[in-house]
């Protein structure tokens, strides 16, 4: 659930694993491994990755979509 939200939000946002990776500070393998479904990441790292993609913490967590803010 949050490697598919992760991405989506990622994808919408028009940003590659690089370029999160480099406005997060989360490295871009840990990225890939969260999308993959092979990682789930520390709270730590879900509020880093929704702060930088300008969402909630719960888009990242809960199968509920919305609106993205570019």
């Amino acid at each position: 659930m949050i490697g598919d939200n992760l991405k989506r939000l990622r994808r919408a946002k028009n940003y590659s694993q690089v370029d999160l990776s480099k406005l997060s500070g989360v490295s871009q393998t840990t990225i890939s491994d969260v999308e993959n479904n092979v990682y789930t990441p520390n709270i730590k790292k879900i509020i880093v990755l929704a702060k930088t993609l300008n969402v909630d913490v719960n888009e990242l967590l809960t199968d509920e979509e919305q609106e993205v803010t570019k």
